[in-house]
């Protein structure tokens, strides 16, 4: 009777709960979480905006910070390895054909002429001197690097600039040996430019960059030419990566252009970049509408412009009659600045033409000294 009232008696007891599983506790503790955030969501989406606004300015911050710093000079140095490649600098895309004098017969014309529209010989109305533009210290880099030369009062001026300079490299050579002081302009993608360029300033020439830039026609600028549908930064990028092909050039040039020294944004950003290098600029003038040197006056960069092209027509009867026409300029208006290219007839021509300058009452003088005496600067 005892045992089936003890039986009894542990039968109606009830057994402990089993602690729950590892499933149960997750379960709970997720259905906990979402009771949180439902009591809570408005400060949750508040917190998660903010957390990812947050984000996304630190993101951004440091990448355009690398883009600007570390992919942008990247960027240049593959630019200017292209340049002297000859390449296309767009991964997928085929390297261009550019026309090389150096490998074209005969040195053909290399400039670009409109039909019908022959470029001609400039001359400057006299103007009030104009206040000297104030550089910050240290970055009057084209007084820096040029030519010395001092007396700016007595005699006309006469500026010789020689572009295309580098590609064709025994013309080249033949043009920094002819009597100076003249003004070589170097086409930022020749081969062994560096090389070239010391070896025409130890002659005693002054040293410009040719840039190339977008023309109107057909004619091809060569590679990384500054365009009119590029953007700021690709220009800036062409720009700065030309500017760092060589080493102890006065200013810059405009090789061919006649499209984009016209385009007032383009030439903007440009000038910018020779603005902060301290670099002066020579409007080469390609075309009657360039805006270059009227918008580097006012930007405060120093700037020159070409009065007289020799070799448009290359025979030389040409170029000497081009050389004539310089010499009455420059007695006009008391300097000249006049461009030509390593062609045969124009090496020619000069040859025996700048021995006979300083018996003519003129000066041949680096392009930094017409910079000086149109500006009336010391």
């Amino acid at each position: 009777m005892a045992s089936r009232k003890n039986r009894s008696r542990k039968a109606n007891r009830r057994s402990p709960p089993s602690p729950p599983g590892l499933g149960e506790r997750l379960r709970q503790r997720f259905e906990g979480l979402i009771a949180w955030c439902a009591a809570r969501r408005w400060y949750a989406i508040a917190a998660g905006l903010l957390l990812l606004f947050g984000v996304s300015l630190v993101g951004g911050y440091w990448l355009a910070e690398r883009l600007e710093l570390g992919d942008g000079e990247r960027l240049a140095r593959d630019t200017l390895e292209e340049m002297k490649r000859g390449g296309s600098v767009t991964p997928g895309e085929p390297a261009p054909k550019y026309a090389r004098i150096e490998d074209l017969p005969g040195l053909p014309q290399y400039t670009e002429i409109e039909p019908g529209q022959p470029r001609p010989t400039l001359e400057e109305k006299p103007r009030p001197r104009p206040q000297q533009v104030a550089l910050a210290p240290g970055v009057e880099t084209w007084r820096k690097n040029a030519v010395p030369f001092r007396d700016l009062s007595s005699k006309p001026l006469v500026a010789v600039v020689i572009d295309d300079v580098g590609l064709d490299r025994p013309r080249s050579r033949r043009a920094w040996e002819l009597p100076g002081p003249l003004t070589m302009s170097f086409l930022p993608y020749a081969k062994d430019l560096r090389e070239q360029a010391k070896a025409a300033r130890a002659r005693g020439h002054e040293l410009m960059l040719h840039l190339p830039m977008e023309p109107n026609g057909r004619n091809d600028p060569g590679p990384n030419a500054l365009l009119v549908s590029l953007s700021d930064a690709e220009l800036r990028q062409r720009a700065n990566a030309a500017l760092d092909s060589f080493e102890g050039f006065a200013g810059v040039n405009n090789h061919m252009g006649s499209r984009f020294t016209a385009f007032k944004p383009g030439m903007e950003t440009v000038l910018r970049q020779f603005k902060s290098r301290g670099l002066m600029f020579l409007d080469s003038r390609t075309t009657a509408q360039s805006v270059g040197d009227q918008l580097a006056q006012e930007m405060g960069v120093p700037s020159i412009v070409r009065h007289v092209f020799l070799d448009d027509d290359e025979s030389l009867d040409a170029v000497r009659r081009r050389l004539a026409e310089a010499e009455a300029v420059a007695r006009r208006q008391g300097f000249v600045v006049v461009i030509g290219h390593p062609h045969e007839a124009t090496l020619q021509a000069l040859n025996e033409w700048l021995p006979t300058v300083q018996g003519k009452g003129m000066a041949l003088a680096p392009a930094t000294a017409v910079l000086r005496k149109r500006n009336g600067w010391d």
